[in-house]
């Protein structure tokens, strides 16, 4: 009688491991430097922003890279997190600069854009906070618009699961930048 190869499978299990930890960590430092260029942007850091985005994007790349040579890691979460933090700050760049538009990164990965969308509006809400101490209504206005877009949007999709507390939070978001805008026209 003739054995499975155990030590076959055994190489190839190590392989993977190996392979998902290297994916792991690096969509980690994609996640943790898109986080960073947000928190830049909002501190009106372009310049800041603009290297972390820069850097985010090569890490991107590598796990784009990772999972072309193993398709099985395609589903990491610790990926799929990263992308939709890498989404949110693409989002929140161009929200800033006045044009909101997919990059063509992510384009496939429906889950991270409508994810990243989602929380772009608690990005714009506190934003809005922001621009309500300087008395920006006309920033305050247009951040509304701009959730409300998002939110309606969002109600179209049939969303579940996490996406579905993702719609729920932006919902939140919208009625925090309502509340701004009640207040500041007092």
């Amino acid at each position: 009688m003739k054995m499975f190869n155990f030590q076959k499978v055994e190489k190839l299990k190590k392989v993977h491991d190996q392979e998902k930890h290297a994916l792991d960590q690096t969509a980690n430092d994609l996640r943790k430097t898109a986080k960073v260029a947000i928190f830049a942007l909002h501190r009106g850091d372009s310049r800041k922003a603009e290297a972390d985005l820069a850097q985010a994007e090569k890490y991107l790349t590598k796990c784009q890279s990772l999972i072309k040579k193993n398709s099985s890691l395609a589903n990491e979460s610790a990926y799929h997190s990263a992308l939709e933090e890498y989404a949110e700050a693409v989002f929140f760049r161009g929200y800033l600069a006045g044009e909101v538009y997919l990059p063509n990164e992510i384009a496939k990965d429906e889950e991270a854009v409508i994810g990243g969308l989602a929380d772009l509006a608690g990005e714009v809400a506190r934003y809005s906070v922001l621009r309500a101490t300087e008395h920006d209504a006309e920033s305050v206005e247009t951040a509304h618009k701009a959730v409300l877009k998002i939110v309606d949007w969002l109600a179209t999709l049939d969303l579940t699961g996490s996406l579905r507390s993702k719609f729920d939070q932006s919902k939140q978001h919208l009625r925090k930048i309502e509340d701004i805008r009640y207040d500041l026209s007092r």
